[in-house]
Formats: C-alpha cells, sequence, structure tokens
C-alpha cells in the first residue's frame, strides 16, 4: 500500500495532483476488486438486513423495480449487537440541509445518541450552498475528520478521493470481512461496484433506488380530450395537449396549457417518450456516442418545437423561477418522496384545487413501441473515512462501529432512535402507527447526517396514498421493463475532463436544447453545436471514458 503523509497528501491536494489515492499507482488501475493495482480483495459480502415484519403490497421481480409497502412497521428489530464504543471522540464533517442542532449541552438527543455509541461525538455541520467551499477548507487545514460526507458527483470531492484524503477500505471489507459491521453489509454487489474508484473502495455507499421520479396527469382535464389517459404514441400525445390547452381555463379559474414547465436536464419525460437514452452510451457498433448525435434526440427537438409552436407550452414555462408558473398543465414531473411517500401528495393537491384529479401518467413510446428509461446509478452519497484513521487498526474500528450504528435500516429500533429519538420524549405514534417527531424537538435532531442509509429499500407509500396504490404500481411497473442502466455505469469518475468541464458543457446543452425549443435557435443547428459541444471537451471526455470501458 502506498504511503501517505500529511504532508505530501495535501501538497497533492493543493496543485490539484492526479491519481495520489491509497492502493493505486498513478496512470496504472484495473478496474477489477479482484485485481487492482492495489492488491486484491473480494467485493463485500452482502448480508441483507432482518426482514420487515409487514407483507408488501406489491412484490416485483423486474430490474430496477422495488417492493412496495403500505402498511407501517410495528415491530422493531435490533440492528447492532456489540458493547459501545471504548468513550474516545470520533468526529465527523457533515452536511446539514438547514440550521445546526441544538448545542450539545443542551440537547438531550445528541447526549443520548452519545450514550448509545459509546463516544464523545464532535460533527461539524455544513449548509448545503457552501458545502463544497468549506469542505475545500477542511482539506486545506490538514485534518481530515473521521468521517466525511462525500458526493463524489462533486469535482472537488470526487478529487479528494482521488488525492488520497480517505482511507482504501478495500481489503478492511473484503469478502466476509464486512460482516463485522451487519449494516455496512447489508448493501448489494451492484452498490459497491458502481461506487469503486480505480477499482477500489473509497466510501461506504448508500443504496438508491432505480427509479425515483415519474410525470403525474391532471385526469379531469385529460378525461376531456379525445384521446384520454393512454396516448400511444407521439402524434397522439401532441393532440391531447393541445386540447387540453384548449380548455382555456379550469378548476378555480386557473389558465392551462398542456405543459407549463419545461426543463430538459432534471425532467426526462420527452427524452423517455423518444428513447433518447443516457447522456453517453454505446450505437450499435460499440462506439461511444453522445445523446446529441442519436437521430432521437433530432426528432425529439423537432417534435417539441412544433408543440411549442401550437402554443402547448406556457410561455412561462422556461422560467428559473418556480413561482412565476401560476398555470394548471396536463402534465406534471414529480419525485416518488413527494407523491406516494408523504402524507401530503397527491391527497393534498387534490385538496388545495377542488375539482382537480391526478393519477400516475405511464409514457408512450413516440412510435407505439414502448419509452426507455434510463436507470439511476444504485447507489447515492456517501461516507468516506479519513485516511489518517487508518493508521490505528483500532481505532479504525471503532469508527466503522460507529458508522454501521448510523447505517441502521428501516424497521431497526437504531434507525428509529436515529430518525425520531426517544418515544414520548420527541416523537409519537400516530393512528398509522407512524412516528411523528415533536416540531419543538426538531433542532435537536441531524447531528447524525453523516450516515448512510442501507437495507430494505422498498417504496413505502404513506397510508394516505392507498386510493393511488394500483396506479402507481402500474406506471412504475411499466418504467422498470422498459429501463435500461447506463453504459457508463461505475464509471463516470473515469474521465477528469467531464469532471472539470462538465457543469459548463451540460450548461451549453441545456441552453441549446431551450432554444430550439422556443424557437430562438432552429433544430437545423444542431450539427453546429455537436461540434462547439464536442470542441469543447466532448471528445475528450469520449476519448477517457472509451479507454475506461476497454479497462
Amino acid at each position: 500500500m502506498v504511503e501517505i503523509t500529511r504532508r505530501n497528501l495535501f501538497g497533492a491536494v493543493g496543485i490539484g495532483a492526479g491519481s495520489l489515492a491509497l492502493g493505486t499507482t498513478a496512470g496504472c488501475s484495473d478496474s477489477s476488486p479482484t485485481g487492482g493495482a492495489g492488491g486484491d480483495y473480494e467485493l463485500p459480502t452482502y448480508q441483507a438486513a432482518p426482514e420487515l415484519t409487514i407483507e408488501p403490497a406489491h412484490v416485483t421481480e423486474t430490474e430496477g423495480m422495488e417492493n412496495i409497502y403500505t402498511d407501517t412497521v410495528k415491530e422493531y428489530f435490533k440492528s447492532v449487537d456489540r458493547e459501545p464504543g471504548s468513550g474516545g471522540t470520533v468526529t465527523s464533517f457533515q452536511l446539514t440541509w438547514g440550521d445546526p442542532s441544538t448545542k450539545r449541552e443542551d440537547n438531550p438527543y445528541w447526549q443520548e445518541l452519545e450514550k448509545r455509541v459509546g463516544v464523545t461525538w464532535e460533527p461539524t455541520f455544513v449548509p448545503q450552498p457552501v458545502y463544497d467551499e468549506k469542505f475545500s477548507t477542511m482539506l486545506a487545514g490538514g485534518d481530515i475528520p473521521d468521517l466525511v460526507f462525500v458526493n463524489d458527483q462533486s469535482a472537488i470531492e470526487l478529487q479528494a478521493i482521488q488525492d488520497g484524503a480517505f482511507a482504501d477500505l478495500s481489503e478492511v471489507l473484503s469478502g466476509d470481512n464486512i460482516l463485522k459491521w451487519p449494516n455496512l453489509a447489508a448493501r448489494k454487489e451492484e452498490i459497491w461496484k458502481a461506487s469503486l474508484k480505480d477499482g477500489r473502495i473509497y466510501q461506504i455507499p448508500s443504496p438508491a433506488w432505480a427509479l425515483t421520479n415519474l410525470p403525474i396527469m391532471r385526469t379531469d382535464l385529460i378525461d376531456q380530450t379525445s384521446i384520454g389517459r393512454t396516448p400511444q404514441n407521439a402524434d397522439e400525445m401532441l393532440t391531447m395537449l393541445k386540447e387540453v390547452t384548449a380548455l382555456g381555463s379550469g378548476p378555480g379559474d386557473q389558465k392551462l396549457y398542456g405543459v407549463n414547465q419545461y426543463d430538459p436536464i432534471n425532467n426526462p419525460l420527452w427524452k423517455r417518450m423518444f428513447r433518447v437514452g443516457s447522456d453517453w452510451q454505446l450505437d450499435d457498433s460499440g462506439k461511444l456516442i453522445h445523446a446529441i448525435e442519436t437521430p432521437q434526440y433530432k426528432e425529439m427537438l423537432t417534435w417539441l418545437a412544433a408543440a411549442w409552436a401550437e402554443g402547448v407550452f406556457d410561455p412561462n414555462s422556461m422560467t428559473a423561477t418556480p413561482a412565476d408558473i401560476v398555470s394548471g398543465s396536463a402534465l406534471t414531473w414529480r419525485a416518488v418522496t413527494d407523491t406516494f411517500m408523504t402524507p401530503d401528495g397527491l391527497m393534498l393537491m387534490e385538496k388545495d384545487l377542488p375539482g382537480a384529479t391526478w393519477d400516475y401518467f405511464d409514457v408512450p413510446g413516440y412510435d407505439g413501441e414502448g419509452q426507455l428509461v434510463v436507470r439511476n446509478i444504485p447507489y447515492g452519497k456517501s461516507t468516506c473515512v479519513g485516511f489518517q484513521v487508518a493508521e490505528d487498526e483500532d481505532r479504525l474500528t471503532e469508527v466503522l462501529n460507529v458508522l454501521d450504528y448510523f447505517c441502521a435500516p428501516y424497521g431497526s429500533e437504531e434507525q428509529l432512535f436515529l430518525g425520531y429519538g426517544v418515544e414520548g420524549e420527541y416523537f409519537e405514534f400516530n393512528e398509522f402507527g407512524i412516528p411523528v417527531l415533536d416540531p419543538e424537538k426538531a433542532p435537536d435532531m441531524g447531528v447524525q447526517n453523516v450516515g448512510v442509509t442501507s437495507g430494505d429499500n422498498s417504496y413505502r407509500g404513506h397510508p394516505n396514498q392507498a386510493p393511488w396504490v394500483e396506479s402507481f404500481t402500474a406506471v412504475m411497473e411499466s418504467m422498470a421493463e422498459h429501463s435500461i442502466a447506463r453504459d457508463l455505469e461505475g464509471l463516470e469518475s473515469q474521465s477528469q475532463t467531464f469532471v472539470s468541464k462538465g457543469a459548463q458543457l451540460v450548461a451549453s446543452w441545456d441552453d441549446f436544447d431551450r432554444g430550439v425549443v422556443s424557437g430562438r435557435e432552429s433544430v437545423d443547428d444542431l450539427e453546429s453545436f455537436i461540434g462547439e459541444y464536442m470542441a469543447a471537451g466532448g471528445e475528450k471526455i469520449r476519448a477517457e471514458y472509451t479507454e475506461a470501458l476497454g479497462k
């Protein structure tokens, strides 16, 4: 293993050095987990978390889909069977989306947490808007906390992994070694594989749904069209959208459009309909091409520009300020967590606009042959261990013990405490058996956000969403049946050009896409744009990803 000292690590970080990652040799790596440049190891053994004590409403065998639950766990299992820690201190650097938690001396939850894990817990809280900035400052300061919340889709945070800021955990977690930490072990092989860097384990990744977002429809509007709720192709979709727009207004005298928001980066509905596929993909000859080079992308732009010209879009649909959009729409893009897994969701939307009705929408293929859904990478944000922790085996074990506790899965006693505190003091169970946090105690929570989830990753619908279980299930199953994995899954970080220039390239693509759809530019300019995109870094990205695929 390459020895990394604090001096050479932070000298490298400071000058943006290339590969100084623990266990690797610059410019020489093998992405196979059994033959990497840092030595042989096995992917961590998968050990499922204990089964939930409730029956699923839907069991799936479709790749990319998860089981669906509508009942709530009422009997909790114990996920950690070990003595608390030695009483030492464990530090963290973690993201917070709100105000920092109440200080320890005034925070009974924090104090109880320390008793349960057996260490003094010293987190550093960083607000999301300045996380990368503070992350860089933390690195430059030369003192890496024991546990660090990392988003490897961030260029700065990815570079820190590549520069050796974090411990190589490959051998420590290899094979059955991971079974010392059952909650770390409760993540499947594909999750580890997708998160490897140079074929090595530097991060504990959180499982992520392959499918997280889907369209919902205004059935009160669509039912008035000649097409109805199930258009079969792009022509029928356009007719449906035009006829909704022609209604003029709906419940509450709300102005209506077929589409009231257009966001080509965050809403892939139209890419799904035209089967555009992932941003980088292999063509039939095995060559890596970008989505903008596919005939489907050009056909999609042509159709969208025609729909805009027909008046289907709200003129404000491309605004960056959501408050500017006050019209109703035939279709809306929503997250599963905002609709199916919340007590509000579609139920509240109907309550807020009397006369409006909502349901889930199954996107057709533009030619009647079905849509194409690109699945998410199978992991989300991660936690890394500071490189210096690995210098002491006992300390590394204790830090991983703490992280294992924080990774307790849904249905466990530990997860219930981590999320809601102590019953009667911090939360009560409601009529559905769901823990409800006392809002006055909420400021105490969040001291353990460095943890990442594990275990069961089903879609757990709120009982209030019971009327939509059948349609939600049908649409999600259809999406999964028409879904594919990314050709570059697990290799996204292998292009340094994308790490450094990806954001600018994506912004230029977004601007061109919007320009064509709104009539500011012409679809005839696509070839010229492709040339500019490739010259600005796209061609170099292609070469780097092609090399990574070859390895």
